[in-house]
């Protein structure tokens, strides 16, 4: 803490106009130089601060390395995520084969249950003979051909 101006050049003043012998002793050094001693007061207000300076520097410190740590996981828990992503995307891309080898293996499935592509077991020749009456073909035509009916609204 500072001591007030006016105090400070009142003392000053003291050391200038001590007179020895009739004769103004001038100071080598002329300027304001505070007594030796220091009170009480100044004495446990100097260690208060000098505490406070004292725990304000630690825990600045430890601000830091927790910082450290803080930046530290982090950047950690970024790589992590960076490798959950590469992940994920390998995994719908694995998804997306295993549907479609499931869907492929459903249809090969429903195949071999309907008996579809089984070979024949016994093979049966017809040969063409002349008793046979030719197929009329108008009135095949004319049964295939349905009529179309209309139908109004929705």
């Amino acid at each position: 803490m500072t001591r007030p101006v006016s105090n400070q050049k009142s003392r000053y003043n003291r050391y200038r106009h001590n007179v020895n012998n009739g004769q103004p002793v001038t100071p080598v050094i002329n300027g304001y130089f505070p007594e030796a001693h220091k009170t009480y007061k100044e004495m446990a207000i100097s260690r208060v601060n000098k505490t406070l300076c004292a725990i304000l520097v630690m825990f600045i410190m430890v601000s830091a390395v927790s910082y450290y740590f803080v930046t530290s996981s982090e950047i950690t828990l970024n790589k992590y995520r960076k490798q959950v992503l590469a992940l994920n995307y390998e995994n719908v891309e694995l998804q997306n084969k295993l549907d479609y080898l499931k869907s492929y293996y459903n249809v090969d499935k429903a195949m071999q249950k309907q008996h579809l592509l089984q070979k024949a077991k016994n093979v049966i020749e017809v040969k063409d003979s002349p008793a046979t009456a030719p197929v009329d073909r108008t009135a095949m035509a004319a049964k295939q051909q349905k009529q179309f009916q209309w139908s109004l609204g929705f």
